[in-house]
């Protein structure tokens, strides 16, 4: 059986530096490992960001983009016998407050003007760095957060604001637009969200989807399928692809804006056409190319 032993659900890492996002995988014989960074399967072949590792996910590098759901998936397949687990690891990344100095300068972090008090926070000092960790867990920890940095020679100031976000609300629209016998066109529309600054409201979606096959194999457990984000910044044209063809998929949608992911929408059920898998309208770039070539 496969296990991931004491791999943590909710991990940290600090921003502007290399980390690895730890995955202990168990199982006899040892099992294939895959990543995939918020449901797109990530390429660790001679990639520059990414390296997959024995205990987990090296990543250059780390900047805020790279905080969101991360995959570990592994499968064992032999001669006699087939089978897959899964484990979704949250990435969370620390805001840092560094400086250089000599001598070595000191590090001061306060809440509103005040030193912060409670049990709620950690921070983590170097030499030529500190890192605030908070908990949030009421009004009271939203404000100013300042990092002060001084030696005998001068004093520098860092200021983040921390502000409670709004979450957002589902799909007002989540419909087939078209058929592929490799993919789907969603037709997702965005609610208004009235009260909220400009800055929370919503500029993408997530679709989570898997075939009806995936889905009693999992017993219905939506951790195992797979997912696709949108942005709206890239247009209206939200395509699911590489699908089988003359297969039915179930999929669901989710609004997403800096707080996160809305709830997500009832369970669509959709059948791919059936035919050649290939359908140029869903490849706009490669008939292009094509075309370039003949001309």
């Amino acid at each position: 059986k496969i296990s991931f032993g004491k791999t943590e659900q909710v991990q940290s890492v600090r921003e502007g530096r290399d980390a690895l996002v730890n995955c202990f995988v168990e199982g006899m014989p040892a099992p294939e490992v895959s990543w995939l960074y918020n449901g797109e399967y990530i390429n660790t072949v001679n990639s520059s960001k990414h390296n997959r590792l024995t205990n987990g996910l090296y990543i250059r590098n780390v900047s805020q983009a790279d905080a969101g759901e991360y995959t570990c998936r592994a499968m064992r397949i032999t001669s006699t016998f087939s089978d897959s687990d899964q484990i979704t690891i949250l990435l969370r990344i620390q805001r840092n407050c560094d400086a250089m100095g000599e001598p070595p300068p000191s590090f001061t972090w306060l809440h509103n003007g005040k030193g912060i008090v409670g049990f709620n926070h950690r921070i983590f000092v170097a030499d030529y760095g500190a890192t605030l960790q908070l908990q949030v867990r009421n009004d009271s920890q939203f404000g100013d957060y300042k990092c002060k940095v001084a030696n005998p020679l001068g004093m520098l100031e860092r200021l983040i604001k921390l502000r409670p976000g709004a979450k957002p609300w589902g799909p007002s629209r989540f419909q087939l637009k078209k058929v592929y016998t490799d993919g789907f066109a969603l037709d997702i529309h965005k609610p208004f969200m009235s009260n909220v600054s400009d800055e929370m409201q919503i500029y993408g979606y997530r679709v989570a989807y898997m075939s009806d096959t995936e889905f009693k194999f999992s017993a219905g457990n939506w951790s195992h399928a797979k997912q696709r984000d949108f942005s709206l910044h890239r247009g209206h044209h939200f395509i699911i692809a590489h699908l089988e063809s003359n297969t039915t998929y179930l999929l669901r949608a989710a609004s997403r804006n800096l707080a996160g992911l809305s709830e997500w929408s009832a369970v669509k059920v959709f059948t791919t056409a059936t035919g050649c898998s290939w359908n140029p309208s869903l490849y706009p770039i490669y008939a292009i190319i094509i075309a370039l070539i003949w001309t």
